[in-house]
């Protein structure tokens, strides 16, 4: 069996790229979940998640990638289930605003700044990154602590 310190060094294994690939996997999995619940619900699934899915990419690079990227693995893996839902709960919200100050700050439209009829994008901005930042979570906590067997942690 592996010493701490070797599960440690497997831990530290996940580096940058394989990150931001598992988090891109939560966001499909948000996106996915968003199609779902848009093909319950009746509406015009796939015009609504082509706008979406553009503006999901967009929130996810940027809130969802720095907050990926910001702490290390073990951080993460650390991390009640609890916490893992409110963080994504709120990442969603936080991406949709960036969006949005983004958006108008090219437009060169700041003053006019604001949020009305945006309503409806809120709930599923949660949806989406909740779903996204579980999921990430999951997928990183599997992986960081997967154990190498003694063979391969040797060499």
């Amino acid at each position: 069996m592996p010493s701490s310190d070797e599960k440690e060094e497997v831990r530290q294994d996940v580096g940058p790229f394989r990150r931001v690939l598992l988090a891109f996997i939560g966001l499909l999995a948000g996106d996915g979940v968003l199609l779902l619940y848009l093909f319950l619900s009746a509406r015009a699934a796939w015009d609504i998640l082509t706008l979406y899915a553009i503006f999901s990419l967009i929130g996810w690079m940027l809130a969802g990638l720095p907050v990926a990227l910001m702490f290390p693995v073990r951080v993460y893996s650390r991390l009640a289930w609890p916490l893992c839902f409110l963080i994504g709960a709120i990442l969603g919200p936080l991406a949709l605003l960036l969006i949005f100050i983004v958006l108008f700050g090219l437009q060169g439209q700041l003053g006019a700044f604001s949020l009305a009829h945006t309503e409806s994008l809120w709930p599923m901005s949660c949806m989406v990154s909740t779903v996204a930042f579980v999921v990430y979570a999951a997928l990183l906590r599997r992986r960081a602590n997967r154990v190498r067997p003694a063979a391969e942690a040797g060499s």
